[in-house]
């Protein structure tokens, strides 16, 4: 995600707010990426576009979607990812990475068409805060 740098010559009453708004509506519209097979989360983000959704189809065959490690620093503390099921064929499977946990277990599979869980991590561990 990037942001509009502010600038001496800006005024608080008519620039700060046009500045705030923007970086604000941008980021109102999230990244998503289309995911076939198995992959671990965030390795596709590029500069300024970090995923924050991922829509998994599984008709070719399970998906094993793998989370970073939580202790891999403060890269991911606080930062929320949201797994989709989009087809109705086999599972979606979320792994921790290694022995960390998400809700205590280290796997949550998804098996019914548009299934969701959103993950978020505080530097310890993983929890699932939103799901269907």
């Amino acid at each position: 995600m990037s942001y509009t740098e502010l600038i001496s010559t800006m005024t608080i009453s008519s620039d700060l707010p046009e500045n705030v708004n923007e970086n604000f509506r941008k980021r109102a519209f999230l990244n998503d990426a289309a995911k076939t097979a198995s992959f671990e989360v965030w390795t596709d983000d590029t500069a300024g576009n970090p995923i924050d959704v991922y829509l998994c189809a599984s008709a070719g065959g399970n998906v094993t979607v793998t989370l970073p490690a939580v202790a891999s620093g403060d890269a991911n503390v606080g930062r929320v990812v949201t797994i989709f099921k989009v087809d109705a064929a086999n599972d979606v499977i979320i792994d921790a990475n290694a022995s960390e946990t998400i809700n205590g277990a280290t796997t949550v599979t998804m098996s019914a068409q548009y299934n969701y869980r959103t993950i978020f991590s505080n530097g310890t561990e993983w929890f699932v805060i939103s799901s269907s």
